[in-house]
């Protein structure tokens, strides 16, 4: 019986977009929400848009440059889910829970989202049925 990953919520869903501006603006006049932050990450190479909803973030995100993995994923498979994200109390202890289940990583060790003092990692997609699966600790600096 694999170890069961204790997770605290969705803490955000990543939504690939052609263009964050025209994306902000519809997800505004379809629910009303107020934009919670916006950045651009450079390594990453992309620029979003983030929501709270609740404790869980819904961020849209586009490519910057064409050239990074949203741009390539938006290629591949049209704008949509990209990304699920759940809140870990630590994530360099679950990751060790996904080694010993035997997940397929992209991380073995954590990654540290400096700005914000997180750490997270991803999971493989081939692990979660073709979604990019993250682990971050933490919580949102707003």
């Amino acid at each position: 019986m694999p170890e069961k990953l204790v997770t605290n919520f969705v803490d955000h869903i990543c939504i690939a977009v052609k263009d964050v501006k025209q994306a902000e603006e519809d997800y505004i006049a379809a629910f009303g929400w107020e934009v919670a932050y916006r950045y651009v990450d450079e390594p990453e190479k992309i620029r979003v848009t983030g929501f709270m909803v609740g404790p869980t973030a819904i961020e849209i995100m586009e490519d910057t440059d064409g050239t990074g993995e949203v741009a390539k994923f938006v290629q591949r498979s049209g704008e949509g889910v990209m990304l699920i994200s759940y809140n870990v109390d630590n994530c360099e202890k679950s990751l060790e829970t996904l080694k010993r289940n035997k997940v397929q990583l992209i991380d073995q060790k954590p990654r540290l989202f400096a700005e914000h003092k997180r750490n997270f990692a991803f999971i493989h997609p081939r692990a979660t049925h073709g979604i990019l699966t993250e682990i971050i600790d933490g919580k949102y600096l707003l």
